[in-house]
């Protein structure tokens, strides 16, 4: 078998995750200047016929193949650079929008919010993690504006405390 024929199989993998090993084999025997019919294409892979016309049609599918309108009816591969520039085209499109619908739904979570988590690590270290993107907070300014909300809900806390504790005696 054609050792290119791994290198299609690694690029186009992505594009076409359904097809397997013989589907690229096939395709790459038919990157040709002349088209070549079913039976060259058997004797140089060595699949079957049933097999072979299954994946020829899987890759006419796919839009990656043609075949001939004269007989004896041949394949040829539709150009392999333009389509498969076309095709990752499609597959960076859609991932473009799937980042961008991830996003909204982040935003819209209500589980993900903006709050603020102490986590206590090994050896008594605390750190303010934001729980939307579990980032550190290691701004100084945030912690500074942080620290003074926390001592004046502390001190309130305190006067409450005081306040039940007169009314307790």
């Amino acid at each position: 078998m054609d050792p290119d024929v791994d290198v299609v199989l690694d690029y186009y993998k992505h594009l076409f995750p359904d097809f397997s090993l013989p589907h690229f084999a096939i395709y790459k025997l038919l990157w040709r200047v002349e088209p070549i019919t079913v039976e060259l294409i058997i004797e140089q892979t060595g699949l079957s016929k049933t097999t072979t016309y299954s994946i020829l049609r899987d890759l006419a599918l796919s839009g990656l193949v043609n075949k001939t309108n004269f007989s004896p009816v041949s394949y040829y591969a539709v150009d392999p650079v333009k389509t498969y520039n076309s095709n990752l085209k499609k597959i960076l499109a859609k991932l473009e929008k799937g980042a961008e619908r991830v996003e909204q739904l982040l935003e819209n979570s209500t589980s993900l919010s903006g709050e603020l988590y102490l986590v206590k690590r090994d050896g008594g270290q605390q750190k303010l993690i934001m729980k939307q993107n579990r980032s550190l907070l290691d701004d100084a300014q945030q912690l500074l504006e942080i620290k003074k909300v926390v001592e004046e809900q502390l001190k309130a806390v305190d006067k409450q405390r005081l306040k039940q504790y007169a009314l307790y005696k």
